[in-house]
């Protein structure tokens, strides 16, 4: 874990100061998918880094905790979403260890770029019924090159959610991406 916190904080040192509210990638493309996407309720983002998603979900409504490994990453999101008014909580967490035990009955889980197959059944869990669940991960789908440690093999995203509590609302794997939508059904 400190290996890691370390070259996050270091990343985020060195970014750019400002972060506007931004969507996912994968809704950016699929515009269509914001009319399922709650807009009350509790959201989580997980491995948030500066918290563009952060941002986007407390601008929809959402009250957010946001969690990253990286210190410097949540005094920037934190200092960032001040100015707003944002109903927003965010938390040095290590993912690798989990999900905080105390978060369950999510309107939104978003998770861009993390990938722990360990949180999959974690995902859908914590969601409400009607929530929805936003996951891109790192793909050895269509990826220039050898796929390393942290990439999903082809069809990793659509076997783990294949799940009777949960639909698939889209799923796409390309361009050494993979991303899931799902919203739980009961």
């Amino acid at each position: 874990m400190d290996a890691d916190r370390k070259r996050w904080d270091e990343r985020w040192a060195a970014a750019p100061n400002s972060v506007a509210a931004t969507p996912p990638d994968v809704i950016s493309a699929h515009p269509e998918l914001l009319d399922v996407i709650p807009t009350a309720g509790l959201a989580l983002d997980i491995a948030c880094g500066l918290g563009a998603q952060t941002l986007w979900l407390a601008e929809r409504g959402l009250a957010v905790t946001a969690l990253d490994v990286s210190s410097v990453a949540i005094g920037r999101l934190a200092r960032a979403a001040q100015p707003h008014g944002h109903q927003l909580h965010a938390e040095v967490w290590d993912a690798d260890a989990g999900l905080p035990p105390a978060l369950h009955d999510l309107a939104v889980i978003v998770c861009q770029r993390y990938r722990s197959p360990a949180l999959y059944g974690q995902f859908v869990s914590r969601l409400r019924v009607g929530g929805v669940l936003i996951l891109t991960v790192l793909s050895a789908v269509g990826l220039a090159g050898e796929p390393g440690a942290f990439h999903a093999s082809a069809g990793e995203l659509i076997d783990a959610f294949g799940r009777d509590d949960a639909g698939v609302l889209l799923h796409a794997e390309a361009n050494g991406q993979a991303s899931i939508v799902v919203r739980r059904e009961r």
